[in-house]
């Protein structure tokens, strides 16, 4: 899928505010998503979300 970052990082972001998902959690998922956004853009964001507040 080609996405870029900041469209990835968009995804994220609505999906962190309907969950109500702390900002530095945010934050670190887009730390994430900038190491390398193709592969967050086939990922599901739960996959993410679980990385992140492991």
């Amino acid at each position: 899928m080609n996405m870029s970052s900041e469209e990835v990082k968009q995804f994220w972001r609505g999906y962190c505010e309907r969950r109500k998902v702390a900002k530095d959690v945010v934050a670190k998922g887009e730390a994430e998503i900038d190491k390398d956004p193709e592969f967050w853009a086939d990922q599901t964001m739960d996959q993410l979300l679980a990385l992140v507040t492991r």
